[in-house]
C-alpha cells in the first residue's frame, strides 16, 4: 500500500514536471515528494527520474511506469466521481494543439462555442505544424491530419479529407496540365516536408494504382505556405480539401486529374488514456466529432 501511494506521488511528479508541483497538488512537503520518490526507486529497483537543478524527466524505466502510474490514478478518480455522484461539468483549463491552417479555419471557431457552451472552462490553444510533446507541453488533446506517431497515445478519427490535386491557372498555362499521373514526373511540385515520403505519391483508379516520383525546388513544412504558392503559380501540390474547394470554385485554382484519387488526410483527437477520463477531454472530443460530420 505505501509502493501505492508512492506510485500516485510519482505520477503528480511527472504531470507537474516537477517536485515542487507535485508537492503543491498533494498538500505535502517537497522534501516528503523527494523522500517517498527514492524510496519507491529503491523498492522496485530501477530509477525512474533524472534530476537536475533545472528539471525532471524520465527515464526510459520511468516512462513505462508512469502509464501504469496513469491508469491507477486514472481508475482511482473515476470511482471518486462515481461513488460521489459528482455532476460533470468542466472546468479548470483545457490545453488544445492543432495544425495551424486547420486550427485557424476550423478549430478556432469551435472553441470559441464550447467555451459559450461551458463558460467555467479556460482553453489553451497551440497552433503549431509541428508535432508537439503531449507530456512535455502538458496538451491534454492535439487534433492531427494525416499520421500518427505517438504509440503511447490514444486516438480517436474524426473523419477525412480527400486530398485535391491543384495548380494555378497561370502555372498550367506556362506549363501545361498534366492529363496522367506519370506526366507529374515533368512538373514543378511544392513539396510538403511534413508528409513521411513528400516526394512520392500514389494515385488511384478503378483499383489500379500509379506511384510517381516528384520533384520540386520549393519545400515547406506550412500548409498556408503550400496554398500561398499554389495561388502563386509556383507549381503543383496536393492539399486537404478544405484548404483548396474555396478557390477551385473560384477559378483560382484548377482541380487536375478529378477521376484519380491521390488519397485522403484522416482527422484524428489524440489524448492520453488518462486524461480522457476527465469530463473537459471528454466532452471536447465529442462536441468536435459532432461538429466534423457537418462538413
Amino acid at each position: 500500500m505505501e509502493d501505492l501511494r508512492r506510485m500516485v506521488i510519482f505520477f503528480h511528479v511527472v504531470d507537474t514536471r516537477s517536485f515542487s508541483g507535485a508537492a503543491r497538488q498533494l498538500g505535502i512537503a517537497r522534501s516528503a515528494v523527494s523522500r517517498h520518490i527514492t524510496l519507491l526507486e529503491k523498492s522496485i529497483g530501477v530509477r525512474l527520474l533524472n534530476r537536475t537543478t533545472r528539471q525532471v524527466s524520465m527515464t526510459e524505466a520511468g516512462e513505462t511506469y508512469f502509464q501504469s502510474c496513469a491508469r491507477i490514478v486514472a481508475e482511482a478518480e473515476a470511482a471518486t466521481r462515481r461513488l460521489s455522484h459528482l455532476q460533470e461539468e468542466p472546468e479548470g483549463t483545457l490545453k488544445i494543439a492543432a495544425p495551424i491552417s486547420l486550427g485557424n479555419k476550423f478549430i478556432t471557431p469551435l472553441v470559441h462555442d464550447f467555451m459559450q457552451r461551458y463558460p467555467a472552462l479556460n482553453v489553451e490553444l497551440l497552433l503549431d505544424d509541428q508535432i508537439l510533446d503531449m507530456i512535455k507541453d502538458g496538451i491534454d488533446i492535439s487534433i492531427r491530419v494525416g499520421w500518427l506517431h505517438d504509440s503511447n497515445m490514444v486516438a480517436r478519427k474524426l473523419g477525412d479529407w480527400p486530398r485535391y490535386l491543384c495548380a494555378s491557372p497561370d502555372y498550367l498555362e506556362r506549363h501545361g496540365t498534366p492529363k496522367t499521373p506519370a506526366q507529374l514526373t515533368h512538373h514543378e511540385w511544392i513539396l510538403f516536408t511534413q508528409l513521411p515520403t513528400p516526394h512520392q505519391w500514389i494515385f488511384t483508379k478503378n483499383k489500379r494504382q500509379e506511384k510517381v516520383q516528384v520533384k520540386g525546388h520549393l519545400k515547406t513544412n506550412n500548409a498556408d505556405a503550400i496554398h500561398s504558392s499554389l495561388l502563386a503559380g509556383a507549381g503543383i501540390a496536393a492539399q486537404a480539401a478544405f484548404l483548396v474547394q474555396d478557390d477551385i470554385k473560384a477559378g483560382r485554382l484548377v482541380h487536375l486529374l478529378e477521376d484519380w484519387d491521390c488519397g485522403s488526410a484522416g482527422m484524428y483527437a489524440v489524448y492520453q488514456d488518462r486524461r480522457y477520463q476527465q469530463a473537459k477531454v471528454r466532452l471536447f472530443i465529442d462536441f468536435i466529432n459532432a461538429s466534423f460530420r457537418q462538413f
